[in-house]
């Protein structure tokens, strides 16, 4: 919680029996301003989706712990989470594009964020809701100009299945919004990273014209 102290406060200080007052930290406060400043910076740069064409909200949720092929049980993270969602997008960057993503990188408009929490109501139906603390990822993707709806929810599904840490229960809709945006960048489930921005999974962000 951020105190402000105004200038007769601090002086009363000194005057006024008590505890003493809390003192004006420079460092503290800049911080505190830059994260709220790169925040807001992130929400309308990076997740700019006006120049979009029609796109897709997705959600992909991850297996909690798999068993490696030593025998060992291994529990996921946040690095296997982005290793995992990166493996995803170069397959399905590849079924779409084909050569053009080989040879000339060509990639699907992506912007993707990690959460850990409760998969809620918007995100899947009621009988795939996940219980609290299981690690998911929502995205939101835009429709290459080839695909429609139908046809890449089939190859986000076959794409997904491929990745070993994948788990069933997914959910790709279109026509997603800003309001979908906005849901992404909640507050909530946020708590696992010591910056908010850690949730973003900003090695995979894909988003050519805010980039310009």
């Amino acid at each position: 919680m951020l105190i402000h102290l105004s200038a007769t406060t601090i002086t009363g200080s000194f005057t006024s029996a008590g505890p003493p007052a809390p003192t004006y930290d420079p460092a503290f406060h800049t911080d505190v301003a830059v994260r709220t400043v790169s925040f807001e910076s992130a929400k309308s740069h990076f997740f700019d989706t006006s120049s979009w064409g029609a796109f897709c909200d997705v959600t992909l949720t991850l297996k909690q712990t798999r068993q490696s092929d030593s025998g060992a049980w291994v529990k996921i993270d946040d690095y296997r989470c982005r290793q995992a969602f990166r493996h995803f997008m170069s397959l399905l960057n590849r079924a779409v594009y084909g050569a053009a993503f080989r040879r000339h990188g060509k990639r699907l408009r992506v912007l993707p964020v990690l959460e850990r929490g409760e998969v809620h109501a918007r995100a899947l139906r009621s009988w795939e809701r996940g219980t609290s603390g299981r690690w998911h990822i929502h995205c939101a993707i835009e429709l290459p100009s080839h695909y429609d709806a139908v046809a890449l929810e089939r190859l986000v599904r076959n794409c997904w299945a491929k990745v070993e840490w994948s788990s069933g229960r997914i959910l790709v809709r279109d026509g997603a919004n800003a309001g979908w945006i906005n849901y992404m960048l909640k507050n909530r489930q946020k708590s696992e990273f010591d910056d908010f921005l850690d949730c973003i999974i900003i090695e995979s962000v894909h988003n050519p014209i805010a980039d310009a």
